[in-house]
Formats: C-alpha cells, sequence, structure tokens
C-alpha cells in the first residue's frame, strides 16, 4: 500500500507539471554512450517538480541543467560500477524490476506520451539501485568503510519506534450509510474506557488481556496475541504527529493517543541492540538512510568528471 500511494503521488506529480515543461531536448550522448530522450525528460519533470526557490542570492539551476546533470551521473555511475566490478545484489534487481512493473502497470500511458519506454523506466530504476549497491560496496559488511554493527543499531533506535497497540473507533455509520462522528457524549466515553484500560496496563495488566477484553465487549473473539509495530517518522500510514505521540512515552509505559477517527491503546515497547530479528528486517534501510547522501556525493563528483555532453 505505501508504494502504491507514493507512486500515485510521484505521477500525479508528473501530470501536472506535463503542461508547464517547453520543448524536449534530443537525447544526449555523454561520452559515446547514448541517453534516451524519454530519460532526459523524466529526469527534467523531475527538476521541475523538485525546485525550491532561492535566496535571491544565486541563480536556481534550471530544469535543463539538471536533467542532463542527471543523466551525466547516470552514465558516469554505470561506468565506475562496470570497471570496479561491482555486482548489483538480486534483491535490489527484483526491486527494480517489482518497480517498474507496477509504476508501468499503472502510469504506462502517461510514460508513452513523455517519451518514456520501459526499458528506460527499467533504466532509471536501477540507478537508484545502483548507488544502493554502491552504499553496500563501500559501507556494507566486509566495505573499505565498513559501518560498526553497533552503530547501525543505535541509529536504528534512534529512527524507529517500536509498540503494541489496538484501536476503537471515533467514527459510525449513520442511518444514510455516511460516515459520521460519534456524539461528544459517546467519544468521551470511548475516551474514558481507554483512559482506564491506559491506567490498568500502568499498573501491571498485560496489554493482550486488555485486547481481549475490549474485543469481547465488541463481540469479537482473539485468537492472536498483539504484535509489534515498527513506524519511522513521516510513516505515511500514521497521522503526522503519531510519532512524536509514541516517542513522548516511556519504554514499556502504555498511553491514550487519539486522532480524528480512531483512539489507541497504545504500548512502547524497547527495540533493544540485541533485537536481532527487529534489527536485522531493518538494518539495510537503517544503512542506506545513514550513508546515502554520501554516496549521492560520491555520484555527483563522477557525474561531473565524465566527458563532455554531446546532442546527436
Amino acid at each position: 500500500m505505501k508504494k502504491i500511494c507514493a507512486l500515485t503521488l510521484c505521477a500525479l506529480a508528473l501530470l501536472l507539471l506535463a503542461a508547464c515543461g517547453g520543448k524536449t531536448a534530443p537525447a544526449y550522448v555523454i561520452d559515446g554512450v547514448p541517453v534516451s530522450e524519454g530519460i532526459y525528460e523524466y529526469f527534467r519533470r523531475e527538476a521541475l517538480r523538485e525546485a525550491q526557490p532561492t535566496d535571491g542570492k544565486t541563480a536556481a539551476p534550471s530544469a535543463e541543467e539538471t536533467a542532463e546533470k542527471r543523466c551525466r551521473q547516470l552514465v558516469a555511475l554505470d561506468r565506475y560500477l562496470k570497471e570496479h566490478k561491482i555486482t548489483v545484489r538480486a534483491d535490489l534487481k527484483s526491486d527494480v524490476a517489482s518497480r517498474t512493473e507496477g509504476q508501468w502497470a499503472l502510469f504506462g500511458t502517461h510514460y508513452r506520451a513523455m517519451g518514456l519506454t520501459k526499458q528506460d523506466l527499467t533504466r532509471i530504476n536501477s540507478f537508484d539501485a545502483q548507488k544502493k549497491q554502491l552504499v553496500q560496496f563501500f559501507y556494507g559488511a566486509g566495505g573499505k568503510h565498513e559501518v560498526a554493527e553497533s552503530e547501525l543499531k543505535d541509529s536504528f533506535v534512534k529512527l524507529y519506534v517500536g509498540f503494541k497497540s489496538f484501536e476503537g473507533a471515533l467514527m459510525t455509520r449513520s442511518d444514510t450509510g455516511e460516515t459520521v462522528p460519534l456524539s461528544k457524549e459517546e467519544q468521551a466515553a470511548v475516551l474514558t474506557q481507554f483512559q482506564q484500560m491506559a491506567d490498568r496496563a500502568n499498573s501491571g495488566t498485560d496489554l493482550d488481556t486488555l485486547y481481549a477484553e475490549y474485543c469481547q465487549t465488541q463481540g469479537l473473539i482473539v485468537t492472536t496475541p498483539l504484535s509489534v509495530s515498527l513506524m519511522k517518522d513521516g510513516d505515511p500510514m500514521y497521522d503526522d504527529d503519531f510519532f512524536e505521540q509514541v516517542s513522548a512515552l516511556s519504554h514499556g509505559s502504555t498511553g491514550v493517543i487519539r486522532t480524528k477517527t480512531t483512539v489507541y491503546l497504545l504500548q512502547r515497547v524497547t527495540i533493544a541492540a540485541n533485537d536481532e530479528d527487529a534489527f536485522a528486517a531493518y538494518r539495510d534501510e537503517v544503512l542506506y538512510h545513514e550513508k546515502l547522501p554520501a554516496i549521492e556525493e560520491r555520484v555527483e563528483k563522477l557525474g561531473d568528471e565524465i566527458g563532455r555532453t554531446e546532442a546527436p
């Protein structure tokens, strides 16, 4: 679901920009390597979408300049990996294939209209995968600048919060089938119920016991215990301030978190450095978060050093 949401937002932004661009530039030949018109146009529109106002003292690069720069980086990185015999990992290749198939299935018509082929899209997605592979090459296990496991685990527990929770609704369906808020009195009753459960949890009652009791009042039967969820700041599955509210709870304590539509009974759990199962699942993501900016800088330099760009 997260990937679909992210793809949708990206495509909508590109569609909105479709009428903003000028004449499409020809394909480039960069140090003897051709880059298609579709790739150039994709990067150009991406640059338009990402454009930020300047402070007025320095002129912002044009979308065309940024697109050419990214094309140069794409060629330079591909060449660097070949020269150093660096092979992209199978899981990263699989991610490229999956992402490309998803994007093309949803937005293939739009991509074709802007001159982008499926092969072009694969090359663009491979560019991102190659940068991640370079992170692994330099900073992963056995790399020249390998990041210590303890450092990654420290970053892991700072980036993520872990919790167990269950929820109650602050909305209901009207007689006409519309989703509407509960009355103020009904909302107050739900919040009071959840606060009482939080007090019991903080006094020693197991959260799974409270969950089973709550489900029973809703006419439901619990078949599995609550699982631990992990999230980081900005997770689109949660409200903007959800991460902050969870982070405000001390480890092991239980609190009530309310959104516009839902109330949560939430117990923060410790994601300890020795929690190998949780860390192993997020290890690469933490490594990319920490070291991808350094690789981005390295790739920029590679692009600046490559031979002159020519139009055919």
